[in-house]
């Protein structure tokens, strides 16, 4: 990554928005996995269990999404598995801030119970990509200065 002018702003911007639109994207797409995995399980456990199965796919998507942006694949199998796990927890945390937090849906509606607030998503995706921006810059921070360290070693400094 370019660590001087208006070049390296615009690709953390860039990430950043990209992160953004692929949690959100990939949010949707887990609500519906785990919409649909209800639907053919026939609802056999209590509501609130079906309800945190959705939440937990639209945590997931947002995550994986937030993490595309700022994937990194130097670091051993092990810190990539922590930088995914880290990046979920903010993903669900965001999701159930949203949730309790959100304005809900409206009880008249048909199926209510069933219906999910596009706040979760929202909420999902954002904390998912401040959590997954956070570890990217703090990764890239930290090569830079490996690398002008190393440099001014070669240098005799």
């Amino acid at each position: 990554m370019q660590r001087y002018g208006l070049q390296g702003l615009g690709i953390i911007l860039g990430r950043t928005l990209l992160g953004y639109i692929f949690a959100l994207m990939l949010a949707v797409l887990g609500g519906w996995a785990g919409m649909i995995f209800n639907l053919l399980t026939g609802y056999p456990w209590p509501l609130e269990f079906h309800q945190h199965i959705q939440m937990m796919g639209i945590s997931l998507g947002a995550s994986l999404g937030a993490y595309l942006a700022w994937m990194d694949s130097t670091p051993r199998w092990y810190w990539i598995l922590l930088n995914v796990a880290v990046v979920f927890a903010g993903a669900a945390a965001g999701a159930y801030l949203g949730r309790a937090y959100g304005p809900g849906v409206d009880p008249t509606y048909w199926w209510s119970r069933f219906a999910v607030d596009t706040t979760i998503y929202l909420a999902a995706g954002t904390s998912g990509i401040i959590v997954s921006t956070t570890i990217g810059m703090a990764t890239q921070i930290r090569a830079g200065a490996v690398r002008c360290w190393s440099y001014a070693m070669r240098l005799g400094w």
